[in-house]
């Protein structure tokens, strides 16, 4: 049977993700590199446990994924931590028996009465690490069929059709307020500001909405306070709570009705 893709190494090796990856797993690496003590492999185990109880923290978002690719790459990745882990089983039963080689720890003969030996416990280890890896079989036909499957999300190049995205999604209620030489679309990286403003209007308020210093606004008008020469000013912060410049534009709407809701109550 052909191996399930490694996608999720594919997908880290991409422009877009590698430095946010590095980022997250680059110390862990430096220690496995290293690693030859108690302490790192401890470390590494403690780790990897926060990393897989964090991966699930993250799929519960109801915009954990965007595509059918994504769930292929996290699926992937699933996939090779089973496979990893059903290893790092045998290689624990190995370490436990460097001990006892050691003369630290004895392995009695395998326990015959209800009460498990340690020999019962290592040999529970290996048939773990067997029972995952028949399992892992009937991932790779799923890693490969969500691959292959196509779906209607096309990513937006760059924040500009961000901002037209969510326009279009607010119709009527919205329109850009930006003078026509003020919009730097096309200039610059995908994820620069296009310099854009949306206004959109709600009964009795108006909102504005922006990309700019590495996050997206909402500003509330009736919020303001104008000064002498008509100038307006916020204080507070009005950050979404979306992190990325190039997001599905559903969820920056979502995101925005949210905050329009809260200011309502």
């Amino acid at each position: 049977m052909t191996e399930a893709p490694d996608l999720h190494l594919r997908w880290s090796d991409s422009k877009d993700a590698s430095a946010y990856v590095n980022d997250l797993a680059g110390t862990a690496e430096q220690v496995a590199d290293d690693a030859n003590e108690p302490s790192d492999t401890l470390a590494l185990a403690v780790t990897a446990a926060i990393v897989s109880e964090g991966l699930g923290k993250a799929l519960g978002h109801k915009w954990a994924i965007y595509t059918p690719q994504d769930a292929a790459v996290v699926a992937s990745a699933i996939a090779a931590t089973l496979r990893d882990s059903a290893a790092n089983l045998r290689l624990l039963e190995q370490a436990v028996r460097h001990m006892a080689a050691r003369g630290e720890v004895s392995i009695p003969a395998p326990s015959e009465s209800a009460e498990e030996s340690l020999a019962d416990t290592l040999s529970r280890l290996t048939r773990a690490a067997d029972e995952i890896d028949a399992h892992l079989d009937s991932l790779r036909p799923a890693v490969r069929a969500l691959d292959a499957t196509s779906g209607a999300y096309r990513k937006a190049r760059d924040v500009h059709d961000t901002v037209m995205a969510v326009a279009a999604l607010f119709g009527d209620q919205a329109q850009i307020i930006t003078n026509l030489e003020d919009c730097h679309a096309g200039e610059g990286q995908a994820d620069d500001p296009c310099g854009c403003v949306l206004e959109i209007s709600v009964p009795g308020e108006r909102y504005f909405f922006d990309y700019s210093d590495s996050g997206w606004s909402l500003l509330r008008h009736g919020a303001a306070t104008t000064d002498a020469e008509g100038n307006m000013s916020w204080t507070g912060s009005s950050r979404l709570d979306v992190k990325d410049a190039i997001v599905h534009p559903q969820q920056l709407v979502e995101e925005i009705r949210r905050t329009m809701d809260a200011d309502a109550v």
